[in-house]
């Protein structure tokens, strides 16, 4: 005899334990959005069970389907388990007493870890920093964790299942080894049309420079869609200027798991970081734009020279001034890179050199005060006092001119 129901008012528990109290053989089915998965029984007992999509076992596949409580159920006594699978013979009950374990501690871990299609690279300067031991299976996940692969192929290549690595990127994320940088496409319950209105209404408030009206929108968006990128990236953008840098790298690292292309947030995920003082995160953050971008991206080339610089570090900053000035091609350097080539060029000790750069910096930008400020210095340092004067007032006359 079949039997078929809502999830929504029978459990999956509550039917798990129904078909091992009658000693059923068969096959459960369940159908959920976006996904499904069956539990195969032969006399009470599960022998075999999957979840569309993924190749776990199947303890972790009934852990999975524990979850799910928005969908139905039916179970058909002639379906048997497919001829090549591998069968096992666990009774219900040790599973509903783990599951019970897991799903509480399930909670904790989803609030870190919102998406299977997440993908993290490593903070290695915080890996080398560690002094605690990891567990066997963040040792396994370590050197999988390429900044490509999501967290469904870790699972895949590292043979662990859902819960195993669902933990062991808690435990990493918590301590600050993994840093957010992207994800596959998935998809969303909440309509597109609710999602668009408060869309709309938050770029509108942005854009009028109304930053708490648009975080209430966007906030609205993201607890309707937690994986919505644009919400993330503009809640963001607001807490940068607010100056609240690490509310923005968190909403930044939010945006980098669903966002399909990353190379903005990462850049702004870089800046937030940079402020904060985490210049490590920082470069890992420009390093992804370069490795993940399909075009040229200066300005990535261009944070890694600040950073660089303020290590202390000219030889690395030489290269990224380099390979910024190369990926901008025929196009302009922007001023920033010929203030960074100026002091790059003073720390070696060359004020002459960085004269000349900052030189050409302020014939394409004549009114930029930094430059013009920066250009007095190198001047005054190789004794060329009237080039530095002249340079000074025209520094301090471009700065009253902008209110500055």
């Amino acid at each position: 005899m079949a039997i078929r129901g809502s999830l929504s008012e029978a459990s999956l528990p509550d039917v798990l334990q129904l078909l091992a109290m009658g000693n059923k053989t068969g096959t459960l089915t369940l159908v959920v959005p976006g996904s499904g998965g069956t539990i195969c029984f032969k006399n009470g007992r599960i022998c075999h069970a999957t979840v569309n999509g993924r190749a776990i076992g199947t303890e972790d596949s009934v852990f999975v389907m524990f979850k799910w409580n928005d969908g139905s159920f039916s179970f058909e006594p002639s379906l048997r388990p497919p001829a090549d699978a591998q069968l096992v013979s666990v009774d219900p009950q040790e599973l509903l007493l783990e599951g019970a374990r897991r799903v509480d501690e399930w909670s904790l871990i989803e609030k870190k870890l919102p998406s299977f299609d997440a993908v993290f690279t490593l903070d290695r300067q915080q890996l080398l920093r560690n002094r605690s031991t990891f567990t066997e299976e963040q040792q396994r996940l370590l050197p999988l964790i390429d900044g490509f692969r999501d967290v469904n192929e870790l699972m895949r290549v590292a043979k662990m299942g859902e819960f195993d690595v669902g933990k062991a990127l808690f435990g990493l994320l918590s301590g600050g080894f993994l840093i957010a940088v992207g994800a596959r496409e998935g998809s969303s319950i909440a309509p597109d049309s609710t999602i668009n209105e408060h869309r709309n209404l938050g770029i509108a408030f942005y854009k009028a420079r109304m930053y708490s009206d648009a975080a209430r929108e966007f906030r609205r968006i993201t607890e309707l869609r937690s994986t919505d990128a644009s919400a993330s990236f503009y809640l963001g953008l607001i807490a940068l200027r607010e100056s609240r840098w690490n509310d923005a790298a968190t909403a930044f690292q939010r945006a980098a798991v669903s966002a399909p292309r990353t190379a903005a947030v990462l850049m702004n995920m870089a800046y937030a970081y940079e402020r904060l003082g985490q210049l490590e995160k920082a470069r890992l953050a420009f390093e992804q734009v370069i490795a993940r971008s399909q075009r040229q991206e200066p300005l990535a080339h261009l944070g890694i020279a600040s950073i660089a610089l303020q290590r202390g570090d000219v030889d690395t900053a030489a290269n990224a001034l380099y390979a910024a000035r190369a990926a901008w091609g025929s196009a302009p350097p922007s001023a920033a890179w010929y203030h960074y080539s100026g002091v790059e060029a003073v720390m070696r000790g060359d004020p002459e050199r960085a004269a000349v750069i900052l030189a050409e910096g302020v014939s394409r930008y004549p009114v930029s005060a930094a430059l013009l400020n920066n250009l007095s210095a190198a001047h005054e340092a190789c004794g060329n006092f009237d080039e530095a004067r002249e340079a000074y007032e025209r520094s301090a006359a471009s700065a009253s001119a902008s209110g500055l």
